[in-house]
């Protein structure tokens, strides 16, 4: 069965965030690797960025078990399942937890199915920035998010209306009109910044999650407006389990990073690496 726990304030004892600068030599961690396959030299975005250290949130001569590390104050990117990193490897959510219990989460990539609007991050997008730096970026990210998925919307959803109209002529005007409303009210809509949701870790025999809620633009929202559904809104909330299997430092040129298999944060030289729960 799984266990479940909430993280609070007695996990925040540990480490304090530090902005060390992160140099081009070997992390430190568990068989840390120097150049890691696929990592080549910076790109001209981390070049231009060299000049400024990559905000570094962990250096510690022992390793840190997930408790501890989740309850620090710190920024983590999500690493995708299974996804080599190097600095033009993509980053599609960057998370903030406020060493309180609690994450938020901002989405820094969109892909539509149109060729308009996508919205991409990567590793080397983040190269040299400091931590509000870091927050700031994952923040006008979100909104860019956002907007193009709204504004891409606002395009097929007005095809669903006509198309459902089209399907059913006997309710074709009153469809219709649903449409118009709901167009009216999606232009509308603003962007509200995504609030701080508590986060828990989950063990069972096989494995350990990191587990919280996300926000994301409700892609159903205009067939549950037409159903009034109690669905029916611009964002739907979801559940975000991460595997914390603990894995080897990658070195980009500027910026060290080491976490979980899902999700990694920046990290400094001697950083000895991250365990999994406490036993």
């Amino acid at each position: 069965m799984m266990q479940k726990h909430a993280v609070g304030n007695k996990a925040v004892a540990a480490l304090l965030a530090v902005g060390l600068a992160v140099s081009m030599g070997a992390c430190g961690g568990n068989g840390a690797q120097g150049q890691p396959s696929g990592t080549g030299s910076a790109s001209a975005v981390g070049e231009s960025r060299m000049s400024k250290a990559t905000a570094a949130f962990f250096d510690s001569k022992t390793e840190i078990p997930a408790e501890q590390a989740f309850g620090t104050k710190s920024v983590w990117f999500d690493k995708g399942s299974g996804v080599d990193i190097d600095d033009e490897s993509t980053v599609d959510y960057i998370y903030v937890f406020d060493g309180k219990g609690s994450v938020t989460a901002y989405q820094t990539g969109y892909y539509p199915s149109t060729d308009n609007g996508e919205v991409t991050t990567t590793y080397g997008d983040l190269l040299g920035l400091s931590e509000d730096e870091l927050i700031q970026l994952a923040k006008d990210r979100d909104k860019d998010c956002f907007d193009n998925a709204r504004e891409n919307y606002l395009s097929t959803s007005a095809k669903f209306f006509a198309d459902k109209a089209e399907q059913d002529t006997s309710k074709a005007e009153e469809i219709t009109k649903k449409g118009e409303e709901f167009q009216k009210t999606l232009s509308m809509t603003e962007y509200e910044e995504p609030a701080a949701k508590p986060f828990y870790l989950k063990a069972n025999s096989s494995e350990e999650m990191l587990s919280f809620q996300i926000r994301r633009f409700n892609e159903q929202y205009a067939d549950y407006y037409l159903k009034d559904s109690s669905n029916a809104g611009t964002f739907e909330t979801v559940n975000k389990d991460l595997e914390l299997k603990p894995i080897d430092a990658v070195q980009l040129d500027g910026m060290c990073l080491q976490g979980y298999s899902r999700i990694v944060t920046s990290v400094g030289l001697n950083n000895k690496g991250f365990t999994g729960m406490e036993q």
